[in-house]
């Protein structure tokens, strides 16, 4: 199928790539079919792209990439993929990310829901800082 984005332009994706969100997703609850785009420019985020709203591309991040054992937080039930929603950020920071209403995919059925943790621990806005030029390489 093609599609059209704000973000992306024309895009094609197949019946297989689509993932429903039957209940939407947080604050876009008539916006159902979603792809998963991968962008050099942004990764390691990857971006949730409506095919219901072309202006809807959420940046979205795996969260085990920021945070030391998640598995054993409870975000990654087996069988799924789990991404958190990332807002971007200013100054020394890059992101924020939503670790308190992560995305959750069941890798088979292509079906996601986001979800609320009860888990106060987890923030609704985890800074990501900039990583300063030469670090990390």
């Amino acid at each position: 199928m093609i599609f059209t984005t704000e973000r992306f332009g024309e895009m094609a994706c197949t019946d297989e790539q689509v993932i429903t969100f039957p209940d939407g997703l947080a604050g876009k609850n008539a916006c159902t079919r979603f792809v998963l785009v991968d962008d050099e420019q942004t990764a390691p985020l990857q971006w949730l792209v409506s095919l219901d709203d072309p202006a809807l591309a959420l940046p979205v991040l795996d969260p085990a990439l920021v945070l030391d054992g998640i598995a054993g937080a409870g975000l990654v039930p087996e069988g799924t993929t789990t991404f958190v929603v990332a807002k971007e950020g200013a100054g020394t920071i890059a992101w924020w990310l939503d670790l308190r209403h992560p995305v959750i995919i069941q890798n088979d059925a292509r079906i996601g829901q986001q979800v609320t943790l009860d888990d106060g621990s987890l923030p609704a806005n985890f800074p990501v800082a900039l990583q300063p030029a030469g670090e990390g390489e």
